[in-house]
């Protein structure tokens, strides 16, 4: 499948921002989320979620909070419970609607109590088809290991965006943006991909890569003939062959990280994001945003 949001006025998808109402915003989260709703054209909705599960543990008599502060313990009170969520969730209401405010970009901001797939599935399919899913914390090992839950509970949605630890917007001086990198392993996928590419690349103003990622020499050999007939003589896309074939994820991941990417498009099953370990290679060694597509 090819990733596409929906055009703001369609009604038939946006980016879906997902934010819990505990702990910090990430404006790096956020970031990502508005570079995609730009290059399509979209808007976000921001699903800032109370996490149902913590409600229900908190109903139990044993359950304890524990302040860092002191170290100590109280009962857990479900109105003290109801009333963080709330003032957080306020917060970050604030923080969201100026961010997307700066950039131009539509926002429609929905506080719900659910589990945090569970609003994810219900917002994609009220209007779906052509939703992207903004993850709102930063890339972890773990967070990528919970992409095949996501991809498959989640309707509705082409593609998810997980954060780096540096935004679209920042570590860079503008005339050194680094490229949005469309790793391809099927030359079926090439014209979506670069397609996709294409439109983050317009919006950072940055160059596109596709890098070649292969099993075998033989068929990495394969692919870049395919490729390079795919795309003719379109000298705005640059071709380049990703690492050692057959070295594994970390190999090919050291290979990504090399290029310095701005943005990285990879699919999700694939050699770069596979479904064993849902991507943890590259949690670990990109600093940039990833929009992992079906």
């Amino acid at each position: 499948m090819t990733a596409h949001v929906a055009e703001r006025g369609e009604g038939r998808g946006r980016v879906v921002l997902r934010l819990g109402c505990v702990g910090p915003v990430s404006d790096v989260a956020i970031d990502a989320a508005i570079a995609v709703a730009k290059a399509f054209g979209a808007g976000i909705e921001c699903l800032l979620v109370e996490d149902r599960q913590v409600y229900d543990a908190a109903a139990y008599n044993f359950t304890r909070e524990i302040a860092i502060e002191d170290a100590g313990e109280r009962h857990m009170s479900l109105d003290d419970l109801a009333r963080q969520m709330a003032l957080a969730a306020r917060a970050t209401e604030r923080r969201v609607a100026d961010l997307a405010g700066r950039a131009e970009i539509p926002i429609e901001l929905r506080h719900v109590r659910d589990t945090p797939l569970g609003a994810l599935a219900h917002a994609c399919q009220i209007a779906g088809p052509w939703n992207v899913v903004a993850l709102g914390e930063v890339a972890t090992s773990a967070t990528l290991a919970r992409l095949e839950m996501l991809f498959d509970r989640v309707t509705g949605m082409t593609g998810v965006v997980v954060a780096g630890h540096r935004s679209p917007r920042q570590g860079r001086a503008p005339a050194s943006v680094g490229p949005v990198v469309a790793v391809v392993e099927d030359p079926d996928r090439l014209t979506g991909m670069i397609r996709t590419a294409s439109r983050l690349a317009g919006v950072a103003g940055s160059d596109v890569v596709v890098a070649l990622a292969a099993q075998s020499r033989s068929a990495l050999a394969w692919l870049a003939e395919n490729v390079r007939q795919g795309i003719g003589g379109d000298r705005r896309v640059t071709v380049v062959e990703l690492a050692q074939p057959g070295g594994g994820p970390a190999v090919l991941t050291e290979g990504l990280r090399r290029l310095r990417p701005g943005f990285v498009i990879a699919e999700f099953g694939g050699l770069a994001v596979p479904v064993a370990n849902g991507g943890g290679a590259l949690a670990a060694a990109l600093d940039c945003p990833l929009l992992v597509v079906r």
